[in-house]
């Protein structure tokens, strides 16, 4: 089993050290494999809008380089953790910038048909307040990919490091964690038989008829004729 997860940033705080809690609690079960990547450090690049992801494919994005190997790493995992401390009451800028250039493989455009078995889980922490808006960052964005099923955590620790973060806190939010780390590991072992919430369903199926009216020759709707989907191919 392989699980990627994506820190927001390279600060090892809370929102690290919660996921620490998710990989010793999964790890018990089996030998997982873990790949991390590191945010900024393994995406560095800006996304500049110039659209030619989404309008003439997504190796046309001046910064494929890096995206390339981290789609290849979501589409080769079973599951995927997005881990980002609140900043500004959302995910930190360089996630942020991860979700605006993997935009091209949400549903409305080009969705992996490997991304509909994932299971995701997002994490996120905060001095204060601003992870419930955080997680619906992060949980978007893997809800239009076509993930079969999201879970999130969220916590304030009150205080700024790890390390100053109260015993008894601690103790609160590890046994909150291993209890849906139990639940998300459950999923990953499941994937293949989970049936597709109804929610990843409809909208796979607005999309289809929004996309099968483009006109011919547009990169979306090829895409998705190459797959069958207009036919009765069905990945959800």
């Amino acid at each position: 089993m392989k699980v990627v997860i994506i820190y927001g940033n390279g600060r090892k705080g809370s929102t690290y050290n919660c996921v620490q809690i998710i990989k010793r609690t999964i790890g018990q079960y089996e030998d997982v494999k873990f790949e991390e990547i590191w945010l900024p450090k393994d995406f560095p690049g800006l996304c500049c809008g110039c659209f030619n992801c989404i309008l003439k494919g997504e190796l046309f994005c001046p910064h494929s380089e890096y995206v390339y190997p981290i789609v290849n790493s979501i589409i080769e995992a079973d599951g995927i953790i997005m881990a980002s401390p609140a900043y500004g009451l959302d995910v930190s800028g360089a996630m942020k910038t991860l979700i605006d250039h993997l935009c091209f493989m949400w549903m409305p455009h080009r969705p992996h048909n490997e991304v509909f078995s994932k299971i995701g889980f997002v994490v996120s922490t905060a001095a204060g307040s601003g992870m419930k808006r955080t997680n619906k960052t992060m949980k978007l964005a893997l809800n239009y990919m076509g993930f079969k099923r999201v879970y999130d955590f969220g916590s304030a620790v009150a205080a700024s490091r790890w390390e100053d973060v109260k015993g008894s806190k601690k103790l609160i939010i590890e046994k909150k964690l291993i209890k849906k780390s139990h639940k998300y590991y459950q999923s990953l072992v499941d994937r293949k038989k989970l049936k597709s919430r109804l929610s990843t369903r409809l909208t796979f199926i607005v999309m289809r008829k929004m996309i099968s009216g483009y006109q011919d020759g547009n990169i979306d709707k090829e895409y998705w004729k190459s797959m069958g989907w207009f036919d009765n191919i069905k990945p959800v």
